[in-house]
């Protein structure tokens, strides 16, 4: 807080100290309105709040919601070819593993 501190001196006509009077005042604090970053959220959330609505208008969300669904349908396809795939080569893999093993007991 800043204040202000004043001493005044009181004299006698003869220029004697009679006594010490002590002021002291606190400045009055600034009020912080609503400055540059309160109104650059607010129109942030504006911009954003009309953007979702024009998406949502457009029909953005409909048919991104169709490509994921599409994506995710390809990723699952891919996926059982994968571990097919993966499943027979363990497979094939076993089976030479078997038959070297079987040459070699003979």
């Amino acid at each position: 807080m800043a204040e202000i501190r004043e001493t005044q001196v009181d004299r006698d006509s003869d220029g004697r100290v009679t006594g010490y009077t002590e002021r002291v005042e606190e400045r009055p604090r600034r009020k912080s309105g609503g400055g540059f970053g309160w109104g650059l959220l607010f129109g942030v959330v504006i911009i954003t709040a009309a953007i979702i609505f024009f998406a949502y208008n457009s029909g953005s969300f409909q048919s991104a919601g169709a490509r994921a669904d599409n994506a995710a349908a390809q990723a699952e396809t891919q996926l059982g070819q994968a571990t097919e795939n993966a499943g027979d080569a363990i497979e094939q893999a076993g089976d030479t593993i078997e038959q070297t093993t079987d040459q070699a007991a003979q």
